[in-house]
C-alpha cells in the first residue's frame, strides 16, 4: 500500500524563506503549497485543506497571529481543523505562547533550526497528530 503523501502550506512573505523549506520538504516527500500573505494563505487553505499549515510569525499587514485568528474563528471554514505551526525566527515570549494555545496553534518552530531538525520536527508533528486522531479517522 502507498504511503498517504502530506500537504503542507507554507504561508510566508519571503520568498527564498517559501523555496528553501518548500524543497526540504519536498526533498522529505511532502507536497508543498505555497502563499506569499495571510489572505491567499487562508483562500489557499479554504480551497485545498493541507493536512499542516506552516505560518509566518512576522509578516506585512497581517501577522501569524491574525492570519491563524481568522482561519481558526471561520467556523463555515473546511480550513478551522488544519493545525497550524507557527514559523519564526523570533523566540516567543511567554505571552506569545500563550496567545499561540488560545488561538488553537499546535506548536512553533524555529526558522534557524537544521534541515534535519527541520524534517524531524514536522515528522513528530505528524506523529503526534496520528497519535491524536480518533479511530473513525485512522479508519479503524
Amino acid at each position: 500500500m502507498e504511503p498517504i503523501i502530506k500537504h503542507i502550506l507554507i504561508i510566508d512573505n519571503d520568498e527564498i524563506t517559501r523555496r528553501l523549506f518548500g524543497s526540504l520538504l519536498s526533498t522529505a516527500g511532502y507536497e508543498v503549497l505555497y502563499a506569499k500573505d495571510g489572505v491567499i494563505g487562508r483562500e489557499t487553505a479554504r480551497r485545498f485543506h493541507p493536512d499542516l499549515i506552516l505560518l509566518d510569525m512576522n509578516m506585512p499587514g497581517e501577522d501569524g497571529f491574525e492570519t491563524a485568528s481568522s482561519i481558526k474563528n471561520e467556523p463555515s471554514s473546511p480550513a478551522v481543523d488544519i493545525p497550524i505551526i507557527l514559523f519564526t525566527s523570533s523566540d516567543l515570549s511567554i505571552e506569545a505562547q500563550k496567545w499561540m494555545t488560545e488561538i488553537g496553534i499546535m506548536d512553533y518552530i524555529q526558522k534557524g533550526v537544521s534541515n534535519d531538525e527541520f524534517i524531524e520536527r514536522i515528522k513528530k508533528i505528524f506523529e503526534k497528530l496520528e497519535n491524536t486522531s480518533s479511530p473513525k479517522e485512522k479508519g479503524e
